[in-house]
């Protein structure tokens, strides 16, 4: 399997990776986090027909959170100068970690901009005070989009990935597939990698049946992307990995048989897996164990709302009924007011181990709002 190497040597935190020719990974890698954003920026240099000018096109795709901005920032200007260079603005849809610093970006640093995306996702984000007069609508453009350099960049509608308004974009030239939220995947906290191997098919499965609505969205999104010309040779999403090679047709055949949120709304509540739910929890139990030692059962034991589900016999912990939930509630319970450095083991461990027995995946806080205790919240 063709899998690529990773760059040696390099500070993550400060420097940008080239993908594709033109084309830069300038997101931030955080020890500890399993859900990594990655802002892409494609530099197009080129003259349109009939032109005698060679022109510049910058566009960032996807920048990502507000919180994120710094280090989008300073990559993008170690590439380019400045975000006043920008051209243009893509945005998948309206989530604030897809493109919630466009507002500033738009605003103080590149005011004239566009701000490209689809009507329905242009609706919602609009209340975060962009501008109307720079709005592009992908609808318009479903051959592509012709730019002054002569290039061409190819809208590709995904709607309810997990948005009904989310739109992919394609640069044939690089052969190079914008999915956003699709083909996004959980990482374990301590591997920053930006490739992909097969491996990290666990966290995209986990990723997707915690977001996605049902398999008809995602067998829709797969077929328009078979059906590019020429065929797709790099998947770059919103989150996790991006991906290359012999694993891109695979992972597409993956994933237009994934079953996701409404698929396995029913067997997640079937008792007939509560046998392999425990051996979910017993895994994820022992991981914790590692960490907090005697701590993680007192924990378990001190929840109440476990009291009808759980049985303690003798060392061991077993779930009786609710199998999911329990489960869900265990690594809520064994995560709350803990650093990222062990709720990250602990939640990967708790989707990797319901891959493994073929169970859907269970859902977990992956915003990080376990850290704090509820109680201490609402004291505060």
């Amino acid at each position: 399997m063709n899998v690529p190497l990773e760059p040696h040597a390099r500070d993550l935190r400060i420097e940008s990776v080239e993908i594709a020719e033109g084309t830069y990974w300038v997101g931030k890698r955080a020890d500890g986090s399993v859900l990594h954003a990655n802002p892409y920026l494609r530099c197009f240099r080129g003259r349109a027909p009939g032109s005698d000018r060679d022109t510049a096109f910058n566009l960032i795709i996807d920048p990502g959170s507000s919180s994120d901005f710094s280090a989008v920032h300073t990559k993008v200007t170690q590439i380019i100068g400045g975000l006043d260079k920008l051209s243009a603005i893509f945005v998948n849809h309206q989530d604030p970690d897809v493109g919630s610093s466009a507002t500033i970006i738009s605003a103080r640093y590149a005011p004239k901009a566009s701000i490209i995306c689809s009507e329905d996702t242009f609706r919602l984000i609009v209340h975060s005070n962009l501008p109307r007069d720079r709005f592009i609508p992908t609808e318009k453009f479903s051959k592509g989009i012709r730019l002054p350099t002569g290039h061409r960049l190819i809208p590709v509608p995904s709607p309810y990935c997990h948005f009904r308004g989310a739109v992919m974009l394609y640069d044939p030239q690089t052969r190079v597939l914008f999915t956003g939220d699709l083909f996004g995947g959980l990482t374990e906290g301590n591997d920053t990698r930006i490739y992909a191997d097969e491996s990290d098919w666990s966290g995209i499965r986990a990723f997707h049946q915690i977001y996605m609505p049902t398999n008809a969205a995602l067998a829709r999104a797969v077929a328009a992307i078979r059906a590019l010309e020429p065929k797709v040779e790099i998947i770059a999403p919103q989150h996790g990995r991006v991906i290359k090679g012999d694993l891109v047709p695979l992972f597409l055949d993956r994933m237009s048989r994934l079953q996701v949120g409404l698929d396995i709304m029913d067997e997640a509540s079937d008792p007939s897996h509560l046998q392999a739910w425990n051996a979910v929890a017993q895994r994820v139990i022992a991981v914790a164990r590692e960490f907090l030692g005697a701590q993680a059962d007192n924990k378990l034991v001190e929840n109440q709302a476990l009291q009808d589900t759980l049985r303690f016999d003798e060392g061991r912990i077993f779930i009786e009924s609710l199998g999911k939930w329990s489960v869900e509630q265990i690594v809520e319970t064994l995560c709350a007011g803990e650093p990222m450095e062990i709720v990250g083991p602990i939640m990967v461990e708790a989707t990797i181990a319901a891959a493994d027995y073929e169970l859907p995946t269970p859902h977990i806080d992956l915003e990080g709002t376990h850290a704090t205790p509820v109680s201490e919240l609402l004291d505060g």
